[in-house]
């Protein structure tokens, strides 16, 4: 076999080049002209066998059949072109892209009766229908339809052997089916699918945002900001219920716990309606703070809550926990907001739930004061009222100018009409402060709250035995190191509370926020020597704090 003259073995670039287009890139077979030995090719050409191993026509070929491949792997790939990668400015004409894809021919008759089999095989697009019509043109188009199939569906081994056995009786092979010209316009995929194709390999995906009723929030990382304008665009395009398209601009600081935002795409409109557990909110987004992500929290503390209870909402906003536990518990919840635009709201979803009166008492103070006042004015009547109720049942002598009573529980009194409530001082009640960037900081205004609490002829013990059967339960939320709840969580509610933790202190983490950052509830019940100002101060106590904390992790 004569070699022309070429003896050499083709130059490295070449030898590197046949190894990642033969063997790397698992190229299409070559056909019963190509063989390969070695580094030479050899073509048959006229039924004579011959060796071209120029460095050239080996390039060509090798370019030509990586061309042939990726125009043939392009044309099965169901994902949007590759010419659309790096686009910043969203231009829908450029997504258009022909696809052949496998499919078969159906008797209209066989349709119903074999569905079972092929109905999990399909494709499945945006705008694209598996069962279509046949063209005008074709003969079978009144007996017969064409069932598009998922080229990713028909993988060796994926069908059982009742779908195999109906192919076969259809007379279909799985392994060569028809291919039919499809083409796929911008229409034909998803939000997900977009921006896989757009944004490049180095940039995070934009998978998820957050929809508070036709308002979609994102918050982009700073790599994503070049895209911001079409990441909207595909939003508004993609999602029939989105109206509006924002940007989160900062983190949640301000005294009002809302942030500032950027119009991606859409309506300049942010009042918007939403749902959550069958109770309404309207809200706008712009002035108020919302997050969809926590309704799996207000669910469970909604469920946790015993009906009739009463309830001390002193970071409440909109209404997430007040307007479902008055609602739906009946409970009388004492709801506080510093944020006018939040206590607007609150007033209003009051009305859209149909709150009856008296279930929801409302205030616009800082948290600090709320608890000074509001709290304390409830706890101290709820506390009369149960040593008075103790005082007839067991017809002792009386222990306190009714009068007396009477004219500092009348505020507390006129508040709570209409909550029908039979036993008051014995329901249960509890303190919810849902500001988790600084509720912790809020614990220290319980200490010594009740310190000016009087009631005649009640000696030291018997009073502490009657302020703990009405103090509240309290879940307050926090940020937290991940990893670190125990040492930094646990010290800065020690420093808040000015003693030693609770024994019952429980601590469960809530959501994870960001890679190194979670949210989490503690839990723990007001005891009488905190409120009455009489408890030992953290420093004074020889007990290992270690000991007393009770630390449980439960994640939703």
């Amino acid at each position: 076999m004569k070699n022309d003259g070429f003896c050499q073995r083709p130059p490295e670039i070449v030898n590197l080049l046949l190894s990642i287009s033969l063997s790397t890139l698992n190229p299409p077979r070559l056909h019963d002209q190509d063989k390969k030995s070695g580094n030479l090719l050899y073509r048959l050409d006229s039924k004579s066998l011959k060796i071209d191993d120029h460095p050239i026509s080996k390039l060509r070929y090798i370019f030509s059949r990586l061309s042939k491949e990726m125009n043939e792997s392009e044309a099965n790939d169901l994902s949007p072109p590759l010419a659309v990668r790096g686009m910043t400015q969203l231009k829908r004409e450029a997504f258009v892209k022909s696809v052949k894809l496998p499919g078969f021919r159906i008797s209209k008759k066989e349709i119903g009766r074999s569905q079972k089999s092929w109905k999990p095989l399909v494709l499945k697009l945006p705008g694209i229908k598996p069962v279509a019509e046949l063209s005008d043109k074709d003969p079978q188009k009144d007996s017969h339809s064409l069932i598009l199939l998922d080229p990713n569906k028909l993988t060796e081994g994926s069908l059982s052997q009742q779908q195999a056995e109906m192919f076969e009786r259809l007379g279909l092979n799985t392994e060569k089916t028809d291919r039919f010209e499809v083409e796929l316009r911008y229409e034909n995929w998803s939000v997900a699918d977009v921006m896989r194709a757009v944004l490049p390999n180095e940039v995070e995906n934009v998978t998820s945002f957050t929809q508070v009723g036709h308002i979609a929030h994102l918050n982009l990382k700073p790599e994503t900001l070049p895209y911001k304008s079409l990441i909207g665009e595909v939003i508004l395009d993609k999602i029939p219920s989105v109206k509006t398209v924002v940007n989160k601009l900062n983190t949640i600081d301000n005294t009002y716990r809302n942030f500032s935002m950027e119009l991606l795409a859409g309506e300049n409109n942010f009042i918007t309606q939403t749902k959550e557990h069958s109770c309404v909110f309207q809200l706008d987004f712009s002035k108020v703070y919302w997050n969809s992500r926590l309704s799996t929290e207000h669910q469970r503390i909604t469920e946790l809550i015993p009906k009739e209870s009463v309830v001390y909402d002193v970071f409440a906003g909109v209404g997430p926990f007040a307007i479902p536990l008055a609602k739906k518990k009946l409970c009388k919840v004492y709801a506080n907001d510093l944020n006018p635009a939040s206590h607007s709201a609150l007033l209003t979803n009051v009305k859209l739930n149909n709150i009856k009166k008296g279930h929801i008492i409302d205030s616009n103070l800082d948290g600090k004061d709320f608890i000074s006042t509001v709290v304390r004015e409830d706890i101290e009547e709820r506390l009369r009222q149960h040593l008075n109720t103790k005082t007839a049942t067991h017809n002792s002598d009386s222990m306190t100018d009714v009068s007396e009573t009477d004219s500092k529980s009348q505020s507390v009194q006129k508040l709570s009409e209409g909550h029908k409530d039979s036993g008051l001082a014995l329901n249960p009640s509890f303190v919810i402060m849902n500001l988790p960037a600084m509720a912790v900081e809020f614990l220290c205004n319980f200490r010594g709250i009740m310190n000016n609490f009087k009631y005649s002829s009640l000696e030291k013990n018997e009073l502490e035995t009657a302020v703990k059967s009405v103090l509240p339960q309290v879940y307050c939320y926090a940020f937290s190191p991940k990893g670190d709840v125990d040492t930094e969580l646990g010290e800065r509610v020690k420093k808040a509370l000015g003693c030693p933790l609770p024994t019952d202190l429980d601590v469960r983490l809530v959501r994870n926020v960001a890679p190194n950052k979670e949210m989490i509830c503690i839990s723990f019940k007001l005891w009488p020597e905190l409120v009455l100002g009489v408890q030992k101060s953290a420093e004074s106590s020889d007990e290992p704090v270690s000991k007393r904390q009770k630390l449980i992790q439960d994640s939703l």
